[in-house]
């Protein structure tokens, strides 16, 4: 069987072994000095050499020793310079040195669970002002927070004051993000440089580790993340804290959605929610509740199975317009930061809107718009022949297109154009400024529409507002001697989805007799939400900016068909506009994380804005200008809540966001040892423990650090023997004493026989 040496020798500075010629100095010089003489008899010299004779042997081996003395201080003192190392003895000849280290603490949400009357965050915290207050003298500290928001680095400086380490430890808050591992992974690989007069390195994680967290979605990151895991054991001591629960019972909340795109005074709201629980066992007489403005509205007991999913539906009607904060709230368990979940809802009393008519004329029979403005808002003979509109939730504006130019989109919900014939590069370039801000436009074509305009000025080669180009049109609407149905294929789109499961709205019997062939464009976002069963697109929908840009293919009046006549020409009016003015309220629903953001027009730069956090904290936002629009972002989405923007003057208004958490971190299922040895860190030297203590007889894992040092025992040495060398010049006697103890022993023990 191979065995290791006992002790293996090496050099940090080999170079300087040449000094080890400078050892025979003593011996040289000692030479030189023998001078040959010659004898000559006289005497006293009897006298002489009989003494000489009798001590003769004593001076000569009192030299040797001195002379073996002064040889041995040249040796040890040029081997201090060459540095030597030891092998295997490394525990014993190693001296206390400084170590640099690293400690990761995980601030994902799932570190939010009470365990023992405290969170693993604040155990966490704990843990981590244990290892700073076993720190010896010279020890360099860095802190990472394992967390998706900044700053991950909170001590990016090695510090080598553990007062304000643990300063920072201590104002360490748990954000409601998520953990980014790979991210914060590399940070620490990184951190490992800043100290390179420290090269004993400690990295410890103290975490839940979270499957969620401590797994990849693709095997690149899989491969890129056992890579780091590996550097990081072979540049130190890697310790992992788990400090993790084992079958972990939860329950959340983990998804709020109000069901109806557009949310309006004149009827109620549905708004779904799905409860998780990832418990091992079935949770009965959970309550969960629903609340609108901070004010409890409904309340239910519900009951989940283990690992199952319920969805809750709710209805509400709100009695008034405006910003509305929406909450489904469960009875707290031990992770309360997912108990709960929030909405924005921009409610409207009525909808503005604006139909250009593109066929103008004294009086309204026969406009283009006719049908739209009457499929927006029914009209009644109740009150005889003047045809009172009936109130409902869109409030129609009829405008001819000559009197585009001088009216303020921003004023409408959305903006119908209705066989409008062509548009001038200013009125398309208000048109889109409208849309990129959150406006939503319909193009519905017919008689008078230009095609080369329409491609030249709003479609643009797909850089424009017009989701696809125009072609030639295809049948005839005075001979009508072919016709062409809907297809709504699968019902998937959702100005569509209305229909599915309702043939009587008559939507795939409805019959057209001429519509324009579209093209869209190569690497183009718009979707095709209905078709001709001729294959040819019917309706095509596109984000532009902030808003949606809706494009009817066929005519909105009687002339190219039977469509406004039939059935499904009502409520497919109103989809399509519901579709389209959903951008009118951005995008209100976002994960703790992700920016707040909204567009306006170019003169809102001048409008002060600040968003109001959920703990009540207050912070100023910049406008910046984006091509012809202006945008505020906001990226300080640190904790779950609603989050209020105020808009000073011109806009004077203010607007809800709300900000959840990754119901990821909803999932409690962490990775046992077994699981982290073998997946990530298969035959990287590691150290995992469940709580932390103090090794003080931890042989250090750095290859540089391996490996003993004996300088300072070598300069001992030599300053040790400088004295004795002193001492033997002077009085032998004593010099040999001090070289060798025991001689003083025996000296003693013989004198005190000769005088007894």
């Amino acid at each position: 069987m191979h065995r290791l040496p006992i002790i293996a020798f090496n050099f940090a500075t080999p170079a300087l072994l040449w000094g080890l010629a400078l050892a025979s100095a003593p011996i040289i010089i000692h030479l030189l000095n023998r001078r040959k003489f010659r004898e000559t008899q006289w005497a006293a010299m009897r006298f002489l050499l009989a003494a000489v004779r009798k001590n003769s042997r004593r001076m000569r081996i009192e030299q040797l020793i001195l002379l073996a003395v002064r040889t041995l201080l040249l040796l040890l003192f040029v081997l201090a310079l060459a540095q030597p190392l030891v092998e295997q003895l490394s525990a014993f000849f190693q001296p206390a040195r400084p170590t640099h280290r690293i400690i990761v603490i995980d601030a994902s949400l799932s570190m939010g669970y009470q365990a023992r009357d405290a969170a693993l965050f604040d155990r966490a915290r704990e843990t981590a002002r244990g290892i700073v207050d076993a720190a010896r003298q010279g020890d360099a500290f860095n802190l990472v927070r394992l967390s998706n928001l900044p700053p991950a680095v909170i001590v990016p400086t090695p510090a080598y004051q553990t007062a304000k380490v643990i300063e920072e430890i201590e104002q360490m808050q748990l954000p409601h993000g998520r953990g980014n591992l790979l991210a914060c992974l590399e940070k620490t690989e990184g951190l490992l440089k800043t100290a390179p007069d420290l090269p004993q390195k400690e990295i410890y994680v103290i975490s839940d580790f979270q499957r969620a967290t401590w797994t990849t979605d693709s095997p690149d990151d899989a491969t890129r993340l056992k890579g780091i895991l590996r550097r990081l054991g072979e540049a130190g001591r890697l310790v992992l804290i788990d400090l993790g629960q084992p079958e972990a019972a939860n329950m959340a909340v983990t998804s709020l959605e109000n069901v109806d795109s557009l949310v309006t005074t004149t009827r109620p709201t549905r708004f779904r929610a799905a409860l998780h629980n990832y418990g091992l066992e079935r949770v009965t007489g959970r309550v969960v509740e629903l609340r609108v403005d901070e004010k409890l509205v409904e309340q239910r007991a519900v009951e989940v199975n283990a690992g199952a999913e319920i969805i809750e539906d709710f209805s509400y009607s709100f009695t008034s317009g405006g910003e509305h904060r929406v909450e489904v709230r469960l009875q707290a368990d031990r992770l309360p930061l997912d108990d709960q979940r929030w909405l924005a809802v921009p409610v409207r009393e009525r909808l503005r809107v604006l139909c250009v008519n593109g066929r103008g004329g004294s009086s309204a029979a026969g406009r283009a718009s006719d049908f739209i403005e009457l499929a927006l808002s029914p009209f009644t003979d109740s009150n005889g022949p003047a045809r009172v509109p009936l109130r409902g939730q869109i409030e129609p504006v009829v405008v001819n297109e000559g009197e585009l130019q001088s009216l303020d989109l921003s004023q409408y919900d959305c903006v119908i154009f209705c066989d409008v014939r062509l548009f001038t590069d200013r009125e398309a370039r208000s048109i889109e400024t409208y849309v990129r801000a959150g406006g939503g436009v319909v193009w519905c074509l017919g008689d008078q529409v230009s095609a080369e305009n329409y491609n030249q000025t709003l479609f643009r080669d797909g850089a424009g507002v017009l989701p696809a180009r125009l072609g030639d049109r295809r049948g005839d609407p005075e001979k009508r001697d072919e016709s062409f149905g809907f297809d709504p294929g699968e019902f998937l789109h959702p100005i569509v989805n209305a229909f599915q499961g309702n043939p009587a709205a008559g939507l795939e019997t409805t019959q057209t007799y001429a519509y324009l062939q579209t093209v869209l464009p190569a690497r183009s976002r718009a979707k095709v939400a209905l078709r001709f069963d001729s294959g040819d697109p019917a309706i095509i929908e596109a984000q532009v900016g902030a808003g949606r840009s809706v494009l009817i293919a066929t005519s909105a009046d009687e002339r190219w068909g039977l469509w406004p006549l039939w059935p499904s020409f009502l409520p497919m009016v109103h989809e399509i506009v519901q579709f389209a003015v959903a951008g009118r309220t951005g995008e209100r629903q976002q994960l703790v994380g992700e920016p707040l953001s909204a567009v306006f027009a170019a003169p809102a730069i001048d409008v002060d804005v600040s968003v109001m956090r959920p703990d009540g904290q207050a912070e100023p936002v910049r406008i910046t200008p984006v091509d012809a629009l202006s945008q505020f972002s906001f990226d300080g989405t640190v904790t779950s809540g609603i989050y209020e923007v105020h808009f000073g003057h011109p806009l004077s208004r203010t607007e809800l966001y709300a900000v959840n958490c990754d119901p990821k971190e909803s999932n409690l299922v962490k990775l046992v040892e077994e699981e982290l040895a073998q997946e990530l860190l298969p035959g990287v030297e590691h150290e995992y423990e469940t709580s932390w203590q103090e090794r003080s007889d931890a042989a250090p894992l750095t290859p540089a650090a391996h490996r003993g040092g004996l300088t300072r025992w070598l300069l001992y040495a030599v300053l040790y023997l400088l004295f004795v060398e002193q001492l033997l010049a002077w009085d032998f006697r004593k010099g040999l004493w001090l070289l060798c103890p025991p001689v003083l022993v025996f000296d003693l023990m013989t004198r005190m026989r000769r005088a007894a």
